[in-house]
Parts: structure tokens; sequence; C-alpha cells
């Protein structure tokens, strides 16, 4: 719509006078910058086909994070992540083993909010995940800890290596916590919870 209206202003301005001839190419020069801002919040050319197997990067990386924390195991992430990213969570998902808990989490909404590509092989994802999760003791399989329908917004910065997109970093701009079903019982300094906690 902006672009049909430059036209427009280009057709009445394109007269005989030097003023004319001016304002024509400074409505030229609006257009050639406005096309890179339209390009970059919907997808032109090239970018507009990435849009899925970047979302499709996404979806995967949270299917893997959560089969990740249920078997303890963060080594499959590499198929979407970096090894730095996946190394994060690594030591995320060891600090719970230490303290003999695992975790259970099911995503179970996710809606892409913005999808910019600000340069050729780079993308920043921003989302909102309403996720579900349960912490339990790893010996006797006892809730520790649940949180239902917990709503975050998150950021996700990926590049292109060959034909795949990966993962770089991952942030959480925002959580909103809206039930927790089982409080969290306290921990002393070496890890151990009271006898009898969760439930």
């Amino acid at each position: 719509m902006g672009m049909g209206r430059t036209a427009v202003g280009l057709k009445k301005r394109s007269g005989a006078t030097g003023e004319g001839v001016f304002g024509a190419g400074r409505s030229l020069l609006f257009s050639i910058m406005l096309v890179p801002v339209l390009c970059l919040f919907s997808g032109c050319g090239d970018n507009r086909k990435e849009i899925q197997p970047v979302k499709a990067t996404i979806m995967r990386y949270n299917q893997l994070i959560a089969e990740g924390y249920r078997k303890q195991n963060m080594n499959p992430l590499q198929e979407v992540t970096t090894k730095d990213q996946a190394l994060k969570l690594y030591f995320h998902m060891s600090a719970l083993g230490e303290g003999k808990l695992r975790m259970d989490s099911t995503l179970k909404h996710i809606e892409f909010t913005k999808i910019v590509f600000p340069k050729a092989g780079e993308a920043t994802v921003e989302t909102r995940e309403t996720w579900d999760f349960t912490q339990s003791d790893m010996k006797s399989g006892n809730t520790y800890y649940e949180e239902k329908d917990f709503v975050y917004d998150m950021g996700y910065t990926l590049k292109r290596e060959g034909s795949r997109w990966l993962i770089t970093n991952v942030s959480t701009i925002a959580g909103t916590s809206t039930n927790t079903t089982v409080p969290r019982p306290k921990i002393d300094r070496m890890g151990k919870r009271p006898p009898g906690e969760g439930k």
C-alpha cells in the first residue's frame, strides 16, 4: 500500500520544473530505502521460503529439549543447535540431576510473534509459548514441583549452515506464572530436601 502511494507521488511530481524532478528523485530514494524495510518484516524473495524451515527448527528444538530433560541427555539437541547452546542446557540439566530431580515438560501452545532476517543466513525469532513443567524425585518418582500453563515470551537467534538452520542463542524475554499447583520446597546448601517433601 505504501509502495502504491509512492508510485502515484512520482507521477504527479514528474513535471518540467526542477523542483518537480527533485521531488520525484526524493520520492524514488524513499522507495528504495523502504523496500529493504518491507522485506525485513514480510520476508521478501529468498527469505519468504526460509520462514517455514526456521519455524520447524524451533519446533524441533522444543521437542528435543523436552526429551533431553526427561532422558537426561542433551546431545541430540546438536541436531538443531550449536554445540555451545546445547552445552548451556546440559549444565542446567546437570544442576537438576545433582538435586536428584528429573524434569518433564510439555509444550502446549506456541505462537510465532516475530520473524526477522537481519541479513543473509541469519534469523531472529520471537515466540509466545505455554508450557507445563513437573520436577520429580529420581528415586521415588514423587512430584517435587509442578507448574501448569506457564507462559514464556522467548527470543531465538539462528544461523544457516549449509542446508539447515541452527539455533545459536535462546533467551527468555518474559515469563508469567499462571497456576502453581505444587510449591517448591526449600533445599539446604548441600542440595538436600527435608524428609517427606514432594507428593
